[in-house]
């Protein structure tokens, strides 16, 4: 499928123009400005596949067409770099046509053909990449900038030009470059905001508008490049990983590409969402996997690329390295042979020299040999112990003392093919070598513990191999020949292991680096011993291979997996799926997380940063329901707070994202067969049979959800009896919540763990009513019988009392909704 289409219909029909190979595309396209026939073409040689990068080939070169595509011509001589090319960046002039820039990965040349003499393959070579300049539509081309900073073609490779003016020239790499003078000379820009550029357009009107693209977003200058603003609006983040705490309410952390790890919180106590302001930084780089501590959300774990870990104490600011990956283990060696040689300001001897390099040498294959790390390496803390680490090297690694010391638990469970070894971590990256880590192969991509009984491991690498310990690494087991189906070294990307017995895990692959883009999915019930497929159903013909796979805690017969497209779901164990969450946008979900306690599903995905969606009603679901016509679900545990006000005006420059609806979450579904009216009523009552609240939601088919927002209705009584009327809401308890519908069935459902509704009741509402009919004393008793913190209730001068009406909008802060659980007067 790989070559250069054309459309003459808007995009209705396709024709393919020109095809070099089933290795090579097209990476850049120009038109001619004034001539649509003219068209120069970038071509571009390139294979990536589980351990390797391969950019450059002969299918790589820049071409021209005069007839709209109908024939194509190579530009060749000239000037223009002969030796074998790599990824070509081109910008053609719009007010001077014969003006072209092309950004050139070429291959080196040695320094005696540079001077026209016969090569000479033992000198030094110099590179032949670099920025090249025609003014002459193509037929001749000076070097401009020799390499040009462009540090990794396949990664950059962006070239513009100024629409007004030929010789004002940008071109892109980690570093962002400019010229006044069509590239004999060049300056820096775009130093106040994020690295790594990719994109660039000019205003063809005002070419002092610049807005350029990068890994940190976007940035919008009005002076050339010289300032910039940060429109920080966009949800785009490219997250690889992500995890929760069990703070109130929740935060989520997860890593991103090129942007470090941070944590915000699930939702605010604002009536706003989670602004920019509400996010922090934990770690840098390229963050992958974090991970929380359970019993304390100030304790954080993140890492980096190649399995450099860390530990922050958010209370103290204190961070702990508990693993440096790749990193480690050459720079004291390298001192201390330097020391020896004596006056560092003198050049190395050859001796020093050989030492160095044989030094480098052999620190990298033992490196190889005993410690590898993926670019996204896994680690976790136990279900079990959150002491207790694990983390995937080639080899298992165990830490009982939160990650301070490591010990290696399993032999290496890669195969360890050293040809791949090599490539991977040596020469990988084709005609510029690219050997920064993302390639490392022969490495553990996913780990996981039973959270039923400690110490069951299963454990998948890059390249096939599937293992399963049943002694917290003791012994291992090789599971990888029992996948039905699979074909051999397939990329293990995900192990999930049952949260309801030991013997079952669910196991998915992701074959897309070999050019095949089918999920492959697999369960087992008798700890490996066979496996069978469920990815049944699942879209084949797309892009839909599978990164995540996970099992509810609450009911095992739900699953949810993401795939390079979105999300899907299954009621029944993988027998079938349907796409999953309404309004979530075609974008690759790297990992999903369901929260335990607040029953929410967390979706990262990889460009349009994270999502979390209630499945509470999903978690209940079973085919009885399937035939009511009408079903109300157990309400999960929700909590009243004092909603914070902020008087802010910050314009549009800061994204904020939704909070849930305020209030107690009801959900009920109901079936097509007896929908007669609109809207179906929700009557709560309490335990005397009461009226507290009704309320009004969808009246049609399919799953709905109100929202209670803790008030009762308003009744006028006297001082006398809305003291009595307090003292009975602080002790009774919630008795059911009922969905009627006139003609049609109706659905009840008492409260569940962890539901307790004492502190319900319309207080504000109460002293409204007195203030406005002046009842003094009803509300200084009003204000004694209010619940203190703690739970006890206040009374007038004592510890606890509520001392104004100011405080009675913050009261309580957080009052947890628990269903039947004991106590007097204030909670239980």
């Amino acid at each position: 499928e790989r070559g250069l289409y054309k459309t003459t219909d808007g995009g209705a029909s396709w024709k393919l123009v020109k095809f070099i190979s089933d290795k090579a595309g097209f990476i850049d396209l120009e038109m001619h400005p004034t001539d649509r026939n003219t068209l120069y073409a970038a071509s571009w040689q390139r294979v990536r596949g589980p351990y390797f990068l391969n950019s450059g080939g002969p299918g790589s070169g820049l071409w021209k067409t005069v007839d709209a595509g109908a024939t194509w011509t190579e530009i060749k001589g000239g000037g223009f770099p002969a030796t074998t090319k790599g990824r070509i960046g081109i910008a053609l002039a719009p007010s001077n046509p014969q003006v072209i820039y092309a950004l050139v990965e070429a291959d080196t040349l040695p320094k005696a053909a540079v001077r026209g003499q016969r090569p000479d393959s033992s000198r030094a070579q110099r590179t032949n990449s670099g920025l090249y300049r025609t003014a002459d539509g193509g037929a001749t081309w000076a070097l401009m900038q020799r390499n040009a900073g462009d540090a990794r073609p396949f990664y950059y490779s962006q070239v513009r030009v100024d629409p007004k003016n030929p010789d004002r020239v940008y071109w892109m790499s980690s570093v962002f470059r400019f010229s006044d003078d069509g590239g004999k000379t060049e300056r820096r820009g775009a130093l106040s905001i994020h690295t790594d550029w990719h994109a660039m357009w000019i205003d063809p009107r005002d070419t002092d508008h610049l807005i350029i693209g990068d890994d940190g977003g976007i940035g919008i200058s009005w002076d050339k490049g010289g300032t910039y603003d940060f429109p920080n609006t966009f949800p785009i983040g490219q997250f690889y990983a992500v995890s929760f705490d069990m703070a109130k309410p929740y935060r989520v952390c997860g890593g991103l590409q090129d942007n470090g790890s941070w944590c915000g919180p699930s939702r605010t106590r604002g009536r706003l969402g989670a602004s920019n302001a509400d996010w922090f930084n934990i770690g840098g780089g390229d963050g992958f996997y974090t991970a929380s501590d359970p019993n304390d959300p100030n304790i954080i774990y993140s890492e980096s690329q190649g399995g450099n870990a860390s530990r922050l104490d958010l209370a103290t600011g204190a961070r702990y390295i508990i693993m440096r990956g790749t990193s480690r283990g050459q720079g004291p060696f390298e001192d201390s042979l330097i020391i020896a040689r004596g006056d560092t300001i003198q050049p190395e001897t050859p001796q020093i020299t050989s030492a160095l390099a044989a030094l480098r040498n052999r620190a990298s294959a033992d490196s190889a040999r005993r410690y590898r790390f993926n670019w996204s390496a896994p680690f976790f803390l136990s279900p079990h112990s959150p002491t207790t680490i694990y983390m995937g090297g080639n080899r298992v690694l165990k830490s009982s003392n939160r990650g301070d010391n490591f010990f290696p638990i399993s032999p290496d469970l890669s195969t360890a093919d050293s040809t791949r070894l090599h490539i991977s971590t040596r020469t990988t990256g084709g005609i510029t070598r690219d050997a920064t880590g993302a390639e490392t192969h022969g490495t553990i991509t996913t780990l996981a513990e039973s959270p039923v009984r400690p110490g069951i491991l299963w454990a998948g690498t890059d390249d096939g191999n599937t293992w399963l310990s049943t002694n917290d690494g003791g012994s291992w087991t090789n599971l990888t020949t029992r996948f039905p189906g699979l074909p051999v070294r397939t990329w293990v990307s995900r192990v999930e292991a049952s949260h309801f017995d030991t013997a079952t895990v669910y196991v998915a692959f992701d074959r897309h680096r070999d050019n095949d883009f089918k999920p492959y999915l697999y369960v087992s019930t008798d700890f490996g011993r066979s496996f069978r497929s469920i990815a049944n159903n699942l879209p084949s013909s797309g892009a839909d291979f599978i990164h995540v796979v996970r099992e509810d805690p609450h009911n095992r017969n739900l699953l949810f997996v993401g795939t390079d497209l979105g999300a899907y779901v299954s009621t029944n164990r993988g027998t079938s799926w349907q796409r999953f969450m309404t309004g979530l946008p075609s974008v690759p979900v790297h990992d999903l997380r369901i929260h335990p306690r607040d029953r929410e599903l967390i979706a990262g995905t990889h460009g349009r940063s994270i999502w979390i969606v209630d499945v509470a009603p999903l978690e209940q679901m079973a085919d009885s329901i399937a035939s009511r016509s009408a079903w109300f679900f157990q309400p999960g545990p929700s909590y009243q707070y004092a909603q914070r006000t902020t008087q802010e005006w910050n314009g549009n420059k800061i994204f904020t994202a939704d909070n849930p609806a305020f209030g107690a979450p009801l959900a009920y579904r109901l079936t097509s067969g007896d929908a007669r009216r609109d809207t179906a009523r929700i009557v709560i009552t309490n335990v005397q049979g009461d009226v507290v609240r009704r309320l009004e939601g969808p009246g049609g088919p399919g799953l709905h959800r109100v929202y209670w927002d803790f008030r009762s209705l308003p009744r006028a009584l006297g001082p006398a009896a809305l003291r009595d009327s307090v003292r009975a809401a602080q002790v009774r308890r919630q008795r059911e919540d009922s969905i009627r519908r006139a003609g049609g069935d109706t659905a009840q459902r008492r409260p569940g763990p962890g539901m307790d509704t004492s502190m319900i009741s319309s207080l504000r509402d109460s002293m409204t009513a007195m203030r406005q009919r002046g009842d003094t004393a009803g509300m200084r008793a009003l204000r004694a019988r209010m619940p203190a913190p703690g739970g006890r209730p206040g009374r007038q001068g004592a510890p606890g009392a509520v001392p104004g009406e100011e405080e009675l909008n913050l009261r309580p802060a957080e009052a947890p909704l628990r269903a039947g659980s004991p106590g007097g007067p204030g909670g239980g």
